[in-house]
């Protein structure tokens, strides 16, 4: 019995360093759009909620987060250190964590496409929630740049509402299968 606990531990933190190596991953897949870059950070992160529990999928996004901080250049851009709390983007990067655990508990297991989708959408909404307001913070408040409610929305949300869509689309469709796959492969090597 013990030796399943500890294989199954084993596992839990491949897993978990998996997903944050692949949301790291998707940091290095940015184009810049001013501000707030397009990355394909956002797609790892629904696909952590997606195929790990809760515990393990906040864990992932909070693992990525602190190996930035403490300086590996691993967020958009290649950057990383403790002054990227004063960038406009961590904001983005906070909500990551909190949006990992909301889907896994809302949409682990899940297999119906629609149910899916709208927690995804959901979490979507939180990153905006949560990471707007901070980049507007940041850039008024520190860095001095006059911005509306308006230029704040256009330079952080606007330009990324399609392919948000399109990344929860695809996260929606292909996370079940892996998962399957998973279960059929742990249910064949036990």
């Amino acid at each position: 019995m013990n030796q399943t606990k500890s294989k199954m531990k084993t596992q839990d933190l491949v897993q978990t360093a998996l997903m944050a190596a692949l949301i790291a991953i998707g940091a290095f897949i940015t184009i810049p759009l001013g501000p707030v870059p397009f990355t394909m950070q956002n797609f790892f992160v629904f696909m952590a909620g997606l195929l790990l529990v809760p515990k393990l999928a906040g864990l992932s996004v909070l693992i990525y987060v602190v190996i930035g901080l403490i300086g590996l250049p691993v967020f958009a851009g290649f950057t990383g250190g403790p002054q990227m709390i004063f960038a406009p983007t961590f904001g983005f990067l906070i909500s990551f964590i909190i949006a990992a655990v909301l889907i896994s508990k809302l949409a682990y297991g899940e297999k119906k496409f629609t149910k899916i989708l709208g927690v995804l959408i959901l979490a979507e909404v939180l990153f905006y929630v949560i990471g707007l307001p901070y980049m507007y913070i940041i850039l008024t408040k520190v860095n001095g740049t006059p911005m509306t409610f308006q230029s704040t929305l256009a330079a952080g949300m606007i330009p990324f509402l399609i392919p948000d869509l399109l990344k929860a689309v695809l996260a929606a469709l292909i996370a079940p299968k892996i998962l399957t796959s998973l279960k059929r492969y742990k249910a064949n090597n036990h």
